[in-house]
């Protein structure tokens, strides 16, 4: 009992911090850098052609003409807005659809993660599949740790829950590899069918290319006719060197959990389906924010919008 308090501690202190985190870079207040690089004033500001106006915390009003402040790195005014004025100036509307949107996505991420594992005979209850997903996501997204310190997190909880370990580990990376795969495959069917005088026309060779390699890299790995002869291309020494050794056996045993997964069509037909849709709801909600904030976003450039998401993530 102790002990579970403990963890609790730790883990409420974890999050904590990296919420902290999070926040320190988000302000409340618009912000304008002067050209000296030093000052710096925080308010309410309004722009007008030739100079903006900040009003201060105390009702102070400060008039700064163009010429005073500072540039970025596009040559553009050192004016920031802060969650105040971005909430005040966003169509409340379409953020409430946004958020409508994307709360399940997390949810459908643990149905996916439950079909996996149970492919290969490990059992996880929904909820905690769910909690999973939902610290994963927050490790990946929120935080300076990198965008694989979630599966990591997974890979270490789920292992903890089963004595088939190496192959609990091995359907976290494949869980992330079906996410990834979806992403491409989606991302160049998009680029694909944009015009070819568009914007994303540029990024089609690119990813097609990648994909094409993908899924040829995938064929030959799990093809019944091509495994034999790799197999024969692999030196006698080689082979002889590597019997009784760990590593191999580690390997030989992602081998199999990932070509055991592989034969389960209908649960890997689901899990992509599934991604395809928490995806496509992602994306929706990513363009209804940008509607919000009255950026340029209508259906004649909803697929741009798409396909950024897509490369991005």
């Amino acid at each position: 009992m102790q002990g579970k308090r403990i963890s609790n501690v730790v883990r409420l202190t974890i999050c904590a911090a990296a919420l902290w985190f999070v926040l320190r870079g988000v302000t409340v207040n618009d912000r304008v850098l002067l050209r000296d690089g030093v000052t710096e004033l925080s308010g309410s500001v309004t722009e007008y052609v030739d100079h903006v106006v900040v009003r201060t915390a105390d009702g102070q009003e400060r008039l700064v003409e163009a010429g005073e402040i500072a540039l970025d790195e596009h040559g553009k005014p050192r004016v920031e807005y802060g969650l105040r004025t971005a909430w005040r100036n966003s169509r409340t509307l379409y953020l409430v659809l946004a958020a409508m949107i994307y709360f399940p996505i997390t949810f459908l991420q643990g149905i996916r993660l439950r079909w996996l594992l149970a492919a290969q005979t490990i059992r996880l209850g929904y909820w905690e599949c769910v909690k999973l997903s939902f610290a994963g996501n927050f490790l990946n997204f929120a935080t300076p740790l990198g965008s694989n310190a979630g599966d990591v997190f997974k890979a270490v909880v789920v292992t903890s829950h089963t004595d088939q370990k190496t192959e609990a580990a091995t359907t976290i990376a494949l869980d992330r590899a079906i996410g990834l795969g979806t992403l491409l495959l989606c991302v160049g069917a998009i680029t694909t069918l944009y015009p070819a005088e568009g914007r994303l026309a540029e990024l089609r060779p690119y990813v097609l290319t990648f994909a094409g390699i993908s899924v040829a890299a995938v064929l030959v790995y799990l093809s019944p006719l091509l495994r034999p002869i790799i197999r024969a291309l692999v030196p006698k020494v080689w082979l002889a060197r590597s019997e009784g050794s760990m590593v191999i056996a580690q390997l030989l045993r992602v081998d199999r959990a990932a070509r055991h997964l592989a034969r389960r069509k209908a649960v890997v037909t689901g899990a992509v389906l599934v991604t395809v849709l928490l995806q496509t709801m992602a994306m929706t909600s990513y363009f209804l924010v940008a509607k919000a904030l009255q950026l340029d976003a209508h259906l004649h450039n909803m697929l741009e919008y798409y396909a950024y998401f897509y490369t991005g993530t």
